[in-house]
This record gives structure tokens, C-alpha cells and sequence, in this order.
């Protein structure tokens, strides 16, 4: 009988209160669905954070992996909890094949894409993320979406995701946060500028991260002057925060789990 495929879930993570308990939950309903599957996650995390964080004790992807070879998996699919195909993406790709070219002998590795992975994936997003508002929304009520940014080629898949957004609906707003911490923020300022032009009074503040963390509460819902809350309410937009990460919303992570499904098919 063939071995059942090892699965490796890699995410940024987050060392906020209860936002890992969301990774949690997702690595458990898949090791129901994969009866039989080892199932663990791993962290991913770039060069911008220098190895300091250390999220809910989770290893890195090497270590997961050394750790499973050790106990025998010769097949493994690693999945991407990334949003996009950013930098951090493509710096463990980088590290998963400096891992397989020293200790990878006897190793089948394949790798499940990001949440936006084509145009396709793009536009049910966009159409998840709005069908999930809470039918208590009126029709005057702005949508505005926060992003982490990413160079390119993560970067297109946010201008696509902006653009989609605002074809379905006028009053939705996608913009990501500055690239360097501390800097400030045009895309909120843009964002607020439009919504007056639009006589928007209010708006439902959606995070476009995996997990809801420090980014979410912090950057964009939290109380101080220089998050987008605090910049749309200076300007008179009530805002009413919407704090689940995208692991959380079905639609999402169904579309994660097809992207693992198809890596899985690639082993068989």
C-alpha cells in the first residue's frame, strides 16, 4: 500500500493573543479530512524579521521536514498559507531547495500555491470577500480592505484583487500597508480621500491576512491616530472592524485546500 504524503503547512504566523489558535484549527479539520496524514506547520520567516519571532513554538520548514524524514515520510506536500507570492513565498522556496540539494536523498517534495495564484483565484476572492459581509451592510456603507504589500510579483496579484474589488462593488477599497515600518501610508490616504468624494459616513474594515495578528488590531482597527481607523474616523467615516483572518472565512480555505489538493495529486 503507498505511503500517505506528509503535509506541511507554512505560514508567517503571528505572535498576537489567539491568532495562531486559527492555524490550529485549520491543521486540525485537514488531519480529519487526510485520516492517516501527518499534518504539521511550520513558520516562515524572511530576512525583513531577522529570525527573531518565535510564533507558538513553530519550527521552520527545513526542520519540519528533517523531522518527518526522520520518522520515515518520503513524500511530502508542502502548502503555502501565504496571501501571495511574495517575498517571503519565494525565500522558502529558496530555503526548501537548499534543504532538499544537502539533506533531501530519497525525498518527493511538492509545493501548493499561495491563496492568489492566478487571475481566477483573484476573482473568487473578490467575490468571497464581499459575499461574506454581514447582511446588516447598507448600500451606502464603504468596504475598505487592508493588504500586507509585496514586491512584485505578489504585488500585481494585490493591484488585480484592488481592481476586481472595485468593479463589483464602487464603494470597495483595497490598499496595503507601507512597505518599511513607520512610514507613512498613502494607500489610506487615497482610500479615505475617495470615500469622502463618495459621501461614504462609514465603512467595514477588513484584514487581508492569514491570521488576524498585531497588523489587523494594531495597523489597521486600533485606536491610535495613524491606523486606517483612526485616519477614517479623523476624517468623520465611522468604521466597524471585521477581525477574522482569511484561515477563518470557508471560502478561503477551500480554496488553500485546493491548491493542497492539486500538490497532493502531483505525489500520487
Amino acid at each position: 500500500m503507498p505511503q500517505i504524503p506528509a503535509v506541511v503547512l507554512a505560514a508567517h504566523g503571528s505572535r498576537h493573543p489567539g491568532a495562531m489558535a486559527a492555524l490550529d484549527a485549520f491543521k486540525e479539520r485537514l488531519a480529519r479530512d487526510l485520516p492517516g496524514a501527518a499534518v504539521e506547520i511550520a513558520r516562515t520567516v524572511g530576512r525583513k524579521h531577522g529570525g527573531r519571532h518565535d510564533f507558538g513554538g513553530a519550527r521552520r520548514v527545513p526542520d519540519v521536514l528533517a523531522g518527518l524524514a526522520a520518522s520515515g515520510a518520503t513524500r511530502l506536500a508542502v502548502q503555502s498559507l501565504h496571501v501571495v507570492p511574495g517575498e517571503e513565498y519565494h525565500e522558502m522556496l529558496a530555503g526548501l531547495g537548499r534543504f532538499l540539494e544537502a539533506e533531501g536523498a530519497g525525498l518527493t517534495v511538492s509545493v501548493g500555491a499561495p491563496l492568489l495564484a492566478s487571475l481566477a483565484d483573484v476573482d473568487r476572492v473578490a467575490e468571497a470577500l464581499l459575499a461574506g459581509l454581514p447582511p446588516e451592510r447598507r448600500p451606502d456603507e464603504a468596504v475598505v480592505v487592508m493588504g500586507h504589500g509585496a514586491p512584485p510579483p505578489g504585488a500585481g496579484f494585490y493591484e488585480a484583487l484592488a481592481e476586481r474589488l472595485g468593479r463589483l462593488d464602487p464603494l470597495a477599497r483595497f490598499g496595503v500597508m507601507p512597505r518599511e515600518k513607520g512610514a507613512p501610508c498613502p494607500d489610506i490616504g487615497r482610500i479615505r480621500d475617495a470615500l469622502i468624494r463618495e459621501g461614504a459616513r462609514a465603512a467595514w474594515l477588513l484584514p487581508f491576512f492569514t491570521v488576524a495578528g498585531a497588523h489587523a488590531c494594531c495597523d489597521l482597527a486600533g485606536d491610535g491616530p495613524a491606523s486606517w481607523r483612526g485616519v477614517l474616523e479623523a476624517a468623520g467615516i465611522r468604521c466597524r472592524p471585521l477581525l477574522s483572518g482569511l484561515i477563518e472565512q470557508p471560502a478561503m480555505a477551500a480554496l488553500w485546500r485546493e491548491h493542497l489538493n492539486a500538490a497532493l495529486a502531483r505525489l500520487l
